[in-house]
């Protein structure tokens, strides 16, 4: 994931894509993933079989990065992002429930996927800088490789079952289901991470292009963003010191006050020492802490036999917020420029943050363990 996607606007406009035809192609991923993510999150949690789903998904990626590699029409180029990153986010609910579920703590796993994605930023942008861009697209096919022979070696975690009623299992099911879709406090929650999402998209977009029109180097980028995102590391090591004690507003709070900080910076500064010290402060921790509330909301509203299905509802909404955001920031950026689009990216936030003032989560449901 992260050698695809943390270089993937450098590419394109190095390619010779406009701001426009990029956030067009980088938007195809939410629109494949609107219907497909919540679809295998379902599937997942009727059939029971995350890791035979997760490998064919993982290895249709890998393959389709390889045709990505020598496509260069727009709508190609939209298609093959669309499916590539679809496959990479039908995973994404499996392996946090994977990590959820197992016996160890969900910190001492999750901070292996930091160190994998700095250190693949880093060689990301490596290989940009200093060799063809196909090999960019190889890394990724190996890498789809070795992530399927760490699932085919990890154990399926226990399903959880639902309560029994009368109506018997399957009404149980649509029962449930129901209420996941027609709960008000995940509805809620629902739009704030619409709003929270959509702007943290635009903004792993745009960030490495404003470094760029700074006058940082394809290398030194990646260095910044490995850095941020080796900043993960104490948040997610010592999650469970935290995570259970405080509740969801809180953490949401936190989350949009973080995002606000940054936005206003990236707007009005034109420094580059500024920019990058913030972004490597505050980049990748406001969204992982936003991703792990993400986790603790859907436990602590809905039942636990549908938390694939919850979190893939969550994923397809943010994938609609990213959709609209993403096109829409294009425009903005071809027009007014990188600066006026950060602007109108910290105006949405504060709407995202005054939603979050009427969320009310109980905080009963231990998951950072």
């Amino acid at each position: 994931m992260s050698v695809y996607t943390s270089v993937l606007s450098v590419y394109l406009t190095g390619i010779g894509k406009t701001a426009s035809e990029m956030s067009f192609i980088v938007s195809g991923a939410n629109i494949f993933s609107l219907i497909t993510v919540p679809l295998s999150g379902y599937l997942n949690d009727v059939v029971k079989r995350p890791k035979v789903i997760s490998c064919t998904a993982i290895l249709l990626a890998g393959v389709l990065s390889i045709v990505f590699a020598f496509s260069r029409t727009v709508f190609i180029l939209f298609l093959l992002n669309g499916l590539i990153m679809t496959a990479i986010n039908c995973v994404m609910p499996v392996t946090e429930k994977l990590a959820a579920a197992c016996p160890y703590r969900y910190g001492a796993i999750r901070i292996w996927g930091t160190f994998g994605y700095a250190v693949a930023a880093q060689a990301a942008t490596l290989i940009l800088a200093n060799t063809s861009s196909v090999w960019l697209f190889v890394s990724i096919f190996a890498a789809s490789l070795l992530s399927v022979i760490g699932f085919i070696r990890t154990a399926d975690p226990q399903p959880a079952s639902a309560p029994q009623t009368g109506g018997g299992p399957t009404s149980e099911k649509r029962l449930g289901l129901r209420k996941v879709l027609l709960n008000p406090v995940f509805l809620l929650f629902v739009a704030i991470a619409f709003v929270f999402n959509g702007s943290s998209s635009v903004n792993m977009t745009y960030a490495p292009l404003l470094l760029q029109d700074l006058g940082v180097s394809i290398s030194a980028i990646g260095t910044i963003i490995s850095l941020s995102t080796l900043m993960e590391i104490p948040l997610i090591f010592f999650s469970h010191k935290f995570m259970d004690r405080f509740n969801v507003k809180t953490f949401l709070l936190a989350a949009f006050i973080l995002m606000l900080t940054q936005l206003l910076i990236y707007a009005n500064v034109k420094n580059s020492a500024v920019i990058i010290l913030v972004m490597v402060l505050l980049r990748a921790i406001t969204t992982t802490l936003f991703m792990m509330v993400i986790l603790k909301a859907v436990r602590n509203i809905i039942s636990p036999v549908y938390t694939t299905t919850g979190l893939s509802i969550v994923n397809s909404v943010n994938s609609l917020g990213a959709i609209i955001m993403q096109n829409t920031a294009g425009m903005i950026a071809d027009s007014r420029g990188i600066s006026f689009l950060y602007l109108v990216l910290t105006l949405l936030v504060g709407v995202g943050l005054v939603l979050t003032i009427f969320i009310k989560v109980e905080n009963k449901e231990q998951v950072f363990r």
